[in-house]
């Protein structure tokens, strides 16, 4: 089995939004160097975005990438629990996480989470959960890079990994 690859979007990948020619919108572009990393990162685990980009944005973004395996999708939906967390995406994550887990859906065997919104309490959920999990907190600025790649990699052939738990390079 492989990981499953939680990829945020703005602050990670950072697409160039250029006027479309139509009115669907903002046509996101990413760099070749992006392209590249994410493809790269979808031969390693199963790729589910955890992004409030809009749905549009990231079949256009899919569409780009022409990954062979369709990303899943992590649904953010905020509940009043979620409000104190200093990871905004965390009550959202965990509850996708325990959806597929129950569904019978959760065919990996740990859980990669790249974002550039990961605060202290992210730790504290990564070290309890069931799964290894590591953490990848790129600068907003840089977005996903070569070393948050390299980590990955290093992360999935760790032979300890099962009995490591929460790892973090943020």
């Amino acid at each position: 089995m492989k990981p499953i690859i939680l990829l945020d979007i703005n602050g990670v990948l950072n697409p160039k939004l250029h006027q479309g020619n139509s009115d669907d919108g903002p046509d996101p572009h990413l760099s070749d160097a992006k392209v590249a990393l994410v493809r790269r990162l979808a031969t390693k685990g199963r790729i589910a975005w955890v992004s409030t980009s809009p749905e549009d944005l990231i079949d256009r973004l899919e569409g780009q990438l022409d990954l062979e395996v369709e990303p899943l999708r992590v649904t953010i939906t905020p509940q009043a629990d979620d409000e104190d967390q200093q990871t905004p995406k965390l009550g959202s994550v965990a509850r996708w996480l325990d959806r597929m887990e129950a569904a019978g859906e959760a065919d990996w065997d740990a859980v990669v989470w790249i974002d550039d919104a990961l605060g202290p309490d992210v730790h504290e959920w990564a070290h309890h959960h069931t799964q290894p999990v590591l953490l990848e907190k790129p600068n907003p600025d840089e977005g996903l890079t070569e070393a948050h790649v390299v980590a990955v990699q290093v992360f999935i052939n760790s032979e300890d990994r099962r009995d490591a738990g929460a790892q973090d390079t943020v």
